[in-house]
């Protein structure tokens, strides 16, 4: 066995713990032959989840795991704004605090969301030479941003969710101080918060990284799921994870391989949170001929746009009522297909109307 260590670091809540020692489950197969080290730092943590990764690091010999609280130091930041989607809740700005953490000795980090599957090893990110650079990442376009507010002098802009970092430079440059206090100045105006206010400060003086690294799809979303052969790592962006019901098959599959190889086996797929991930959910269940969870997801939708557009627009919802007509005649006559294609146009009618009357919540991707 090799003696170099990988370090990988996470940052999550206490709900998505699970999620991570899952990633790591995912890693730690990948990777038999090299010595890894696991950097948890979370904003809360449940004791039967500690359980589980001191069984997981007594399973696997080349392991080690270290915990670090950072709910203290979360709490002196400004909170997240009221109107931002659940899924970028306050433990997102952990990656920025992470390297502080860490013992000063440390020289290189990967920096993983626990929304990602890994296909391939990673070797390649632990001899990579950054150039100068304190970050390696994979650049995408600047979509739906505020330019004029983050200041991107190159117009280079990359996802955060795997960072390569160099972190001695990253301290050297006083990176976490300089973050932290742009996200405290503009954190209420930045879309994706933690990730606009580092590329507003690095201001891409980052390595671009092969986009195989972090791969953006949607996992339940068959006009965003199709990826090169050679891709190493999938990210699960936006409201679609690959822990939820509806998930497209070859993600479910590889995905729910390490689930069960994990210290929370017993683990079973979450329900949709978001009305897109049940609308994307529920094509999904329809395409693999599963006629009942799609009716299931598309009346989920329904109901939700029925009550948002109550007063606002009664010639759509009209509309929307005759599908469903149609459709509960389908089902009287028992032909699910039929009526599982009638909910569909429903739900499809009354998304396309909202994604018109709200085009900024569009390509943000994280």
């Amino acid at each position: 066995m090799s003696e170099k260590v990988y370090h990988f670091g996470f940052g999550v809540n206490a709900d998505y713990v699970k999620y991570a020692g899952i990633l790591m489950t995912n890693l730690t197969e990948l990777h038999p032959e090299r010595r890894l080290c696991f950097h948890f730092a979370c904003d809360g943590i449940e004791a039967g989840d500690q359980k589980r990764l001191a069984a997981f690091a007594r399973r696997y010999r080349n392991v080690k795991i270290k915990i670090y609280d950072a709910a203290q130091r979360l709490d002196q930041l400004n909170p997240i704004r009221s109107d931002a989607p659940e899924r970028l809740h306050r433990a997102t700005l952990i990656r920025i605090i992470l390297p502080e953490l860490l013992p000063p000795q440390l020289e290189r980090l990967v920096y993983m969301d626990v929304d990602m599957v890994c296909r391939q090893c990673l070797d390649e990110l632990f001899t990579l030479k950054l150039e100068g650079c304190a970050v390696a990442a994979a650049e995408y376009p600047n979509e739906y941003r505020e330019p004029a507010l983050l200041g991107l002098t190159q117009e280079r802009y990359f996802n955060a969710g795997l960072l390569v970092l160099d972190l001695q430079r990253w301290r050297s440059e006083g990176l976490t101080g300089r973050v932290l206090e742009f996200y405290q100045r503009f954190g209420n105006k930045l879309p994706l918060l933690d990730q606009d206010a580092l590329n507003a400060v690095i201001d891409g003086n980052f390595l671009t990284l092969d986009k195989r690294y972090n791969f953006l799809v949607e996992a339940n979303n068959l006009l965003m799921a199709v990826y090169p052969a050679d891709t190493a790592v999938l990210h699960c962006i936006n409201e679609s994870k690959q822990w939820m019901a509806g998930c497209l098959p070859e993600i479910s599959r590889l995905y729910w391989r390490y689930v069960r190889q994990s210290p929370w086996h017993e683990l079973r797929p979450s329900e949709p949170a978001t009305v897109k991930a049940a609308f994307l959910a529920a094509t999904t269940a329809e395409i693999n001929g599963e006629t009942g969870q799609a009716i299931k997801y598309y009346l989920l939708v329904i109901d939700r746009f029925f009550e948002h557009y109550q007063s606002k627009n009664p010639d759509l919802l009209q509309a929307a009522r005759e599908e469903c007509l149609r459709a509960e005649a389908a089902k009287k006559q028992g032909d699910l297909a039929l009526a599982a294609r009638c909910y569909g146009m429903a739900a499809s009618r009354l998304s396309k109307q909202y994604l018109l009357d709200n085009p900024e919540i569009m390509n943000r991707k994280k």
